[in-house]
């Protein structure tokens, strides 16, 4: 007799926060002065901007991801306009998400609050209540392209890396997303040896991996988690989960993994109009499935029409809306 195997529930977790909203702003420029910091790439204002990009991202996920059991929005005392008012896009996800605030995670260390710092935040993303052990962690500024199913992220026990191994020392000038990877190496008995270079992209994760993580390494995860602002002798949780996920076997390298595309900050800052727009018209291709847009603002400027076609990406095709509506009449 066949019995129908259950899935096991996986979660959604996306850090967001309007830097535009005048609270949030005059709270971040109190403490940069506090702290004498002079704005950076990680503490200036555009990485804190919200253009919309939690839209397409949680649409995406209601249009591709049907799936999903919760989705979790991780932020300082802020709601998504579009969650408070959702449009029809949204009306098939609205009942699983969850606003989860800065001060449930941090809870025992609201000492470290108000962070502006999403390596800090990662370091507790973990702690949310209810989380489930298998989840998918996205940015803000990531999103779905394509349908995915449970196996695109996790295969049994594993979950699926996107991204490639590199030697300790193959790159003779590290980059902060390298550097950032290869730190989360030194948690595992890759140290010294090689590192894996994670795609920036939606990231596949398992809840126990970083809360033993913790339990070993309590001091330096707190301590991660106390600079307010990015910092460079701060580690990135999730590269620590991935190389003890993999040291464990509870974690494999995605081949053959080509299904994303990427449009890093250097990309949307220097690249022309002609070679945004034939990116993003290689997201409709069927082979991909998952997409970052890290500088939406420069993409927008050079290409008006940027966000009408992620909309389109990221929200149900003709063919889709046709099998919904027939769903409903049966």
């Amino acid at each position: 007799m066949n019995q129908t195997v259950k899935q096991e529930p996986i979660d959604v977790v996306i850090a967001w926060v309007d830097g535009s909203d005048p609270a949030m702003q005059e709270k971040r420029n109190r403490y940069l002065d506090q702290e004498g910091r002079v704005p950076t790439i990680s503490s200036k204002a555009r990485r804190f901007s919200d253009n919309g990009e939690i839209l397409l991202c949680l649409q995406s996920i209601a249009t591709h991801m049907p799936w999903v059991n919760r989705v979790y929005i991780v932020t300082d005392e802020q709601t998504p306009e579009c969650v408070k008012n959702a449009p029809k896009t949204l009306s098939t996800l609205i009942d699983r998400i969850k606003i989860v605030d800065h001060r449930e995670i941090f809870r025992g260390h609201e000492d470290l609050l108000p962070t502006f710092n999403s390596l800090s935040i990662e370091t507790f993303i973990w702690r949310i209540e209810g989380l489930a052990e298998k989840f998918i962690y996205f940015n803000d500024d990531m999103f779905l392209c394509g349908p995915v199913s449970p196996r695109d992220f996790f295969v049994k026990k594993k979950a699926l890396l996107r991204g490639k191994w590199m030697g300790w020392n193959e790159l003779e000038k590290l980059s902060f997303h390298s550097e950032n990877n290869r730190k989360g190496a030194s948690f595992s008995k890759f140290h010294g040896v090689k590192f894996f270079k994670a795609i920036h992209v939606g990231y596949p994760m398992r809840k126990s991996v970083l809360a033993d993580a913790y339990e070993a390494n309590p001091k330096a995860f707190i301590k991660n988690a106390s600079y307010r602002f990015r910092a460079r002798k701060q580690f990135w949780p999730v590269s620590v989960h991935n190389h003890l996920a993999l040291s464990q076997r509870l974690a494999k390298r995605k081949r053959d993994a080509n299904d994303w595309v990427h449009f890093s900050v250097a990309f949307c800052r220097d690249a022309e109009p002609a070679a945004i727009r034939k990116k993003l018209d290689i997201l409709r291709r069927k082979d991909k499935k998952l997409g970052c847009l890290n500088y939406s603002e420069a993409v927008v400027e050079k290409v008006p029409d940027a966000l009408k076609k992620l909309h389109k990406v990221t929200t149900p095709s003709l063919l889709q809306r046709f099998k919904l509506m027939n769903q409903k009449a049966s």
